[in-house]
């Protein structure tokens, strides 16, 4: 639904200079340490408008022309640095927007609900960690929120102007919910309901931070959530140590091809206080140990300006760098052919130092729970609330009576 979602195929590629480079300025700040690795690299640039393209799709462009921005002056072009800094006020413009929705909803929906939440990563994270969050752009709002408090916040979301989709695709169509019941409806089909706000911020709203593994405890998270004050109102995170293993563990199922993750990443790092022994500790008591340590890898790597070509055999951390810039010349549709190059398990797992942390059998319900019905076919079936999955199992034999002969025809029409 956001200006930058398009969704383009392999493209023309980076060097590796021009890649070490945009790696080292997407953080929010370069060490000092970097400054002169930096500019050596930048006098190596031969594709300016690929890098700022690149820097634009990959959601860092604030943050590349402020860390240049603070790098000996050099000869680039003026069109460039003109065109760098226009798009980047552009970027600036539209999350200051989005800030502005998002404390709108917080200050409106969430605290008059009084219900029990966390947000996680997005604005958050960034008003959180980051020195000036606006560099950090963003599409959506992530927020955890206990089951018995969805029905509240989504009435109270609805009667203020907000509108409700099933789904964040284009072409979603909005929903009209007019009484609880059908809000009781909407929310036992959907697992993550979307609210777009008066502004037209998505809002994601989820009882689980991950649906494939369902590896996170939600009560556990909710329980430890951290209070921190972001622009003069109390907000609810999800404490340092599981927002940053979950981050983790997100980002790297989607290949860390979005570059603002890496910022993610450092602004973690980076942070007063941060503790990697605890996050390696959570880590492998979810069994995703392997994970935590290649993502903190992936950051030293960034940081020092490395590249997987620098590499005889790829450690776990230079997996990843090297996932992260096989992206960069594309968007979703290379992510995915990507993820199913790799034969992703459980939607999860695509690494081969990757141990599967659920069972198989686990792994098979995960995935049949993820099956979804129409609410518009389930509204209809008559019978109430009492009767919800009855009416539940009727929609997914629609459902099913619908797609087989389709799903079979595009398998015959595979194999031919």
């Amino acid at each position: 639904m956001g200006e930058t979602d398009r969704t383009i195929a392999d493209g023309p590629r980076l060097s590796p200079a021009e890649e070490r480079l945009l790696l080292l300025l997407s953080r929010p700040a370069l060490p000092p340490e970097q400054i002169a690795t930096a500019v050596e690299l930048r006098a190596q640039v031969t594709q300016w408008p690929l890098l700022i393209t690149t820097s634009y799709r990959k959601f860092v462009l604030p943050m590349v022309w402020g860390n240049l921005s603070g790098l000996p002056p050099d000869a680039m072009q003026e069109d460039l640095r003109k065109s760098i800094r226009t798009m980047s006020r552009t970027l600036t413009s539209m999350t200051l927007q989005r800030l502005a929705a998002f404390d709108w909803f917080h200050a409106h929906c969430v605290l008059p609900s009084g219900i029990e939440y966390a947000y996680f990563k997005g604005p958050a994270l960034a008003s959180h960690l980051y020195p000036d969050p606006c560099t950090r752009f963003f599409r959506d709002v992530d927020i955890l929120v206990a089951s018995q408090d969805r029905l509240g916040l989504l009435r109270r979301a609805r009667d203020l102007g907000c509108r409700l989709y099933a789904h964040a695709w284009a072409d979603a169509t909005e929903l009209t919910l007019a009484d609880d019941d059908a809000l009781e409806d909407f929310l036992f089909i959907n697992s993550v309901p979307h609210i777009m706000t008066p502004q037209g911020l998505l809002i994601e709203m989820h009882t689980e931070v991950d649906y494939h593994t369902s590896l996170f405890d939600t009560r556990a998270l909710l329980e430890g959530s951290m209070d921190v004050t972001i622009r003069g109102r109390p907000v609810r995170i999800l404490p340092d140590t599981a927002h940053f293993v979950f981050i983790c563990y997100h980002h790297t199922r989607h290949m860390w091809s979005k570059l603002h993750w890496i910022a993610d990443l450092d602004a973690f790092c980076n942070a007063p206080g941060f503790d990697r022994i605890a996050a390696l500790a959570m880590g492998r008591r979810l069994g995703i140990e392997t994970t935590i340590s290649a993502a903190l890898e992936l950051h030293d790597l960034a940081s020092q300006g490395r590249h997987p070509s620098e590499f005889d055999r790829l450690t776990p951390g230079a997996d990843l760098l090297q996932a992260c810039l096989e992206t960069l010349s594309g968007d979703l549709e290379l992510e995915t052919a990507l993820r199913r190059r790799r034969k992703q398990r459980a939607f999860a797992l695509g690494f081969d130092w990757q141990p599967t942390p659920v069972s198989h059998w686990r792994r098979v319900w995960l995935r049949l729970r993820k099956i979804k019905v129409s609410y518009a076919v389930f509204h209809r079936i008559p019978g109430g609330r009492n009767w919800r999955h009855l009416r539940y199992g009727c929609a997914l034999g629609i459902r099913l009576m619908t797609d087989a002969p389709r799903a079979l025809r595009a398998a015959l029409g595979r194999r031919a």
